[in-house]
């Protein structure tokens, strides 16, 4: 397992999310990363969003394994990477990428408690280090 997804792998577990949860997130990047055949840290804004595109347009999936899609990668880059998560062109104002309380995306209290963790953990790790 690399460095990057050990990373994700341990920040999903400090969020608390199920381990079916953990396995569809990681899936998702780890799709995303062969689609465009390189290291999904490198994926830039304009990747994604054609990613996201060829998702819904050539592979049709449905709304739940899009959104499913969407949560995993959108964790990555927030709490794994540290980048600030700026939605993709081609979700806004789609009703069916936006997360609801069937959908396995971290309900806004849940990311704020997982985000203040995750900060908890990474000082700490800073102070050891």
């Amino acid at each position: 397992m690399t460095p990057l997804r050990q990373r994700m792998v341990a920040g999903l577990q400090l969020c608390g999310l199920s381990e079916k949860t953990q396995e569809s997130y990681v899936r998702a990047v780890r799709q995303l990363a062969e689609h465009q055949g390189k290291s999904p840290d490198c994926i830039g804004e304009e990747e994604l969003r054609l990613y996201l595109l060829y998702l819904k347009n050539d592979e049709q999936v449905s709304p739940s394994a899009f959104t499913i899609a969407l949560c995993g990668i959108k964790f990555f880059f927030q709490h794994t990477l540290r980048r600030e998560w700026t939605t993709p062109e081609s979700t806004q104002g789609s009703s069916w990428c936006v997360p609801s309380a069937n959908t396995p995306c971290p309900s806004r209290s849940a990311w704020r408690k997982c985000s203040a963790s995750w900060a908890v953990s990474a000082s700490r790790a800073t102070v050891s280090a």
